[in-house]
């Protein structure tokens, strides 16, 4: 697991048997991605088992929107 303690997609792709980048697609449910629905499960079973959560800043990052209202 990471030095934080948090779980990681490294961490998830590493206890799953697959890339980090298939992780990424079976969890952000990538309709453009040919996934075997067995490496689905697989992948969605470890994140489970792991605890895996979303990196909220990583996220707002990513998606260029933070959902903050400010007043």
């Amino acid at each position: 697991m990471a030095g934080s303690g948090r779980v990681t997609l490294n961490d998830v792709a590493a206890a799953s048997g697959v890339s980090r980048a298939t992780v990424s697609f079976v969890l952000n449910d990538d309709p453009n991605q040919t996934i075997s629905p067995a490496t689905r499960e697989r992948v969605r079973q470890a994140a489970r088992d792991l605890g895996y959560v979303p990196h909220g800043i990583a996220r707002a990052l990513r998606e260029g929107s933070s959902r903050i209202v400010v007043l």
